[in-house]
C-alpha cells in the first residue's frame, strides 16, 4: 500500500464526540486520541424544547464537522434504551426523541448513544488503565452512574442500568437517592443551591456545615450499596457538586466504611474525585464511538 493510500485511510479516522445537557452542548472532533476542534453552545432559551435542543446540537456538530468524519458519539441526560432518552430529567422534551434517526438522516452516520454519566466515566477510565472495575457517580442537577468493567462500559440487558440515583432511599415517601443527593432534589428541598450552601459552609455557617454532613452521609450509603453489590476497586465522584469535596468527603468515607460488608473492600476501595475537565464528557463520547464496531 502506497503512502498516499495510507494517509487517506488514516484521515478517515475522525470522530465527533458530543456531551449534550440541559444547559449547554459541547463537542469535540478527534483523531487518534487528539482533539482537533472544540465547540460549545448554550441553549438560546429558558425552556428547552425539542426544537431548541436539536438546533443547539446541530450547531455544535456543524461547527466541528469534517467531511472525513466517520463516527459520532453522543452523551445524553437520563437513562438510554434503544438510542432514546427514557427520562430526560430537566429536559423532559427529550423523552423518546429518535436521536439516532435524526443524526443519521442529516450526517449519514449512525451515532453511538450513551448516558452522559457513562461517557464521562469512559473519559475517566483512561487514567486508570490498571484498574479492572470502576464505578462513577455524577452529582449535579441529577444523579447518574456508570460501571466500567473489563475494559468496557456496562449497559445491562436493556441499556439503562446503573442509574444509582433512581435506587430507593425511602420506600414510604417514596424517595430515591437522587432526591437525597442532587441539586434539584436535596438542595432544592432545603431551599438553597449547592454553590450557595458550599459558600456559606466555607464561611463558617454551622447550619450549612450540617447540610454537607447529611449529604456526605447519604453519599456514603449509596457507595456502600454499590460496593456490597458489585465490589468495584474504585469509585469516582464527578459533577458540579463535587466542587464542595472537602465539606463532605470525610463523612462519606466514614459512612461507606461502616456499611461495606467485605473487610477487604473496607480497606481497599478507592474513592477519587473526577478530573476537572469540562470537555470530559465529549471526549468520552468520542472514545466510545471509536471503540464501537459500527
Amino acid at each position: 500500500m502506497d503512502k498516499k493510500k495510507i494517509d487517506t485511510e488514516n484521515s478517515k479516522k475522525l470522530t465527533i464526540g458530543i456531551d449534550a445537557g440541559g444547559t449547554k452542548i459541547r463537542g469535540v472532533l478527534m483523531k487518534n486520541g487528539e482533539v482537533l476542534k472544540k465547540s460549545e453552545k448554550l441553549h438560546d432559551a429558558q425552556i428547552i424544547t425539542k426544537e431548541v435542543f436539536l438546533s443547539s446540537l446541530s450547531s455544535v456538530i456543524d461547527e466541528i464537522w469534517d467531511k472525513q468524519t466517520s463516527k459520532i458519539g453522543l452523551g445524553l441526560p437520563g437513562p438510554i434504551e434503544n438510542g432514546r432518552v427514557q427520562d430526560g430529567g430537566r429536559v423532559k422534551s427529550l423523552d423518546e426523541v429518535d436521536f439516532e434517526k435524526i443524526i443519521e438522516k442529516k450526517y449519514k452516520i449512525k451515532p453511538i448513544i450513551a448516558n452522559d454519566a457513562k461517557v464521562a466515566l469512559r473519559f475517566e477510565a483512561k487514567k486508570y488503565n490498571k484498574i479492572n472495575s470502576i464505578f462513577m457517580i455524577t452529582l449535579g442537577t441529577g444523579v447518574g452512574g456508570g460501571w466500567f468493567f473489563n475494559g468496557k462500559i456496562m449497559t445491562g440487558s436493556f441499556g439503562s442500568a446503573y442509574e444509582v440515583g433512581q435506587t430507593i432511599f425511602n420506600p414510604n415517601n417514596p424517595e430515591t437517592f437522587e432526591t437525597k443527593l442532587s441539586g434539584r432534589g436535596f438542595f432544592r428541598n432545603l431551599k438553597t443551591l449547592p454553590i450557595e450552601s458550599e459558600n456559606a459552609a466555607r464561611a463558617g455557617s454551622s447550619y450549612h456545615k450540617k447540610i454537607w454532613q447529611e449529604f456526605g452521609t447519604n453519599l456514603g450509603l449509596i457507595i456502600a450499596n454499590i460496593s456490597n453489590l458489585i465490589e468495584p476497586e474504585l469509585i469516582i465522584l464527578g459533577g458540579g457538586i463535587v466542587h464542595a469535596w472537602p465539606l463532605f468527603i470525610k463523612t462519606t468515607k466514614e459512612i461507606a466504611k461502616k456499611h461495606i460488608l467485605s473487610p477487604t473492600a473496607k480497606k481497599k476501595l478507592l474513592i477519587a474525585k473526577a478530573v476537572d475537565d469540562r470537555w470530559a464528557g465529549a471526549i468520552g463520547a468520542a472514545i466510545l464511538a471509536q471503540e464501537s464496531g459500527k
